[in-house]
Order: structure tokens, then sequence, then C-alpha cells
């Protein structure tokens, strides 16, 4: 068991996109996924704000409820795109040490 470990410890592995073939290709993608994301994520607040806005003056509870939600998610998914790329790779550094 003790030489399995002293060879698992022995790889070495720094991840590297050069030379890959479509690397550009991907992070162009990524890139894209997360403008969707934000663009999405400012939709879904600014309706849900509408939303809550127009049904708590209109005395549509329900709909307010809604709205906040939908506002809520928004916000939330706004700090997830743009935190997305930092967590990654702060878990993969703490795995490495």
């Amino acid at each position: 068991m003790h030489r399995i470990v002293t060879v698992l410890g022995q790889v070495d592995v720094s991840p590297d996109s050069s030379g890959m073939p479509g690397a550009e290709l991907i992070q162009k993608l990524l890139n894209w996924s997360q403008m969707i994301a934000l663009w999405g994520s400012l939709a879904a607040l600014l309706i849900g704000a509408a939303m809550y806005g127009l049904a708590r003056e209109s005395g549509g509870y329900g709909g307010a409820t809604k709205g906040k939600s939908l506002a809520l998610g928004g916000v939330v998914g706004a700090i997830l795109a743009g935190v997305a790329p930092t967590a990654v790779n702060l878990l993969f550094d703490a795995a490495q040490s």
C-alpha cells in the first residue's frame, strides 16, 4: 500500500491549453456562456423587480412574492456567474496543496 501512495505522489499535472486543438474555441464558448448567464441574470433581476413593484402596488401579493424570488434569482445568478472562474481556480489550487 505504501508503494502505491509513493507512485501516486510522484504524478505532476499543470494545466496548459497551449497547443491544444480547439482551445481558443473552448475559451470563447466559456466566455460566451458567462455573458449569456449575466444577461439572463440581468433580465431576471429587471423583470422580477417590475413584477414585484407592479404586483405589490396592485395588491397582488402572490405576484409580488414571485417577482421578489425572480429578482433574487437574478442576483444569485450574477454572483455565481462572476465567482465561478475564481472558485474553480481556488478549489483547484487548494486541491494541489
